[in-house]
């Protein structure tokens, strides 16, 4: 009895286990190394490629202040090239002008939240976890077959969750346990309550009118 006992908690354990992993899969699509939500515009990155390059140069020209790293973490981009012990003084000069005049020039990094645009993975992460906006867009390429296979019955999956309220607190009923007692209703927080789109919805109706 025992070993069977063993046995059987070791299945529960298994099967607890596996119900709180996390999801590797969301609507057929691999959610388990999801892209990056955002990437850099071709400036921003255009930016980033020419001050990595400067900085090796300071450094193989010995141009790296030896200042502690607290305090280069502080300094303005550009401080301390030109001021180590060691190194060429007109090319560090040179490399620290050309680092101040790049500053200049820095793009703005702002990041637009645009699930239009997002990767495929990314979003289907997103609609994964809640998010009604992504959830309609997964939906709308389902329906358009844009970068995924045309499947209606996912986009229309996709519209029902978009469209339907969720989050907030629920109330379960809880039944007797034991001799004397009575069942109860307990409150059960499902999470932030979100508000059902209206584009969802007025697609949701659309398909269901086919």
């Amino acid at each position: 009895m025992r070993r069977l006992t063993l046995a059987m908690a070791a299945v529960l354990l298994t099967a607890v286990q596996a119900g709180c992993a996390a999801p590797t899969s969301y609507m057929g699509i691999d959610i388990s190394q999801p892209a990056p939500a955002f990437t850099l515009s071709p400036e921003q990155a255009g930016f980033f490629r020419a001050q990595n390059m400067l900085y090796n140069q300071a450094q193989a020209a010995g141009c790296i202040s030896s200042k502690p790293a607290d305090e280069a973490a502080d300094a303005p981009v550009g401080e301390g090239i030109g001021e180590a012990d060691a190194g060429q003084p007109a090319v560090c000069r040179a490399i620290a002008l050309r680092l101040a005049l790049l500053e200049l020039r820095r793009p703005a990094l702002v990041f637009e939240r645009s699930y239009a645009d997002m990767p495929l993975t990314a979003l289907a992460s997103e609609a994964q976890g809640g998010s009604k906006q992504a959830q309609l867009e997964l939906g709308i390429r389902f329906e358009e077959g844009r970068g995924v296979e045309r499947d209606i019955d996912k986009a229309r999956k996709l519209y029902g969750s978009a469209a339907s309220d969720s989050g907030g607190t629920i109330w379960v009923y809880s039944p007797p346990v034991g001799n004397g007692t009575s069942g109860r209703t307990i409150p059960v927080n499902t999470g932030p309550k979100r508000s059902g789109l209206a584009e969802a919805k007025t697609r949701l109706e659309r398909l269901e009118s086919r």
